[in-house]
C-alpha cells in the first residue's frame, strides 16, 4: 500500500541539475540557513 503513495511522489527526472540543486536548497532551508540559494553560487 505505501509503495502506491510513494510512487505518486517520485519524479522521472532524477538526473536534472535543477532538481538536485532545489533539493540542496530545501535541505539548507530546513536547517535554518536562508542566506543564499545554490543557483546563485
Amino acid at each position: 500500500m505505501w509503495h502506491i503513495l510513494l510512487k505518486g511522489a517520485l519524479i522521472d527526472d532524477i538526473n536534472s541539475r535543477e532538481v538536485y540543486m532545489k533539493g540542496i536548497d530545501h535541505s539548507y532551508y530546513y536547517e535554518g540557513y536562508v542566506t543564499f540559494k545554490v543557483e546563485e553560487l
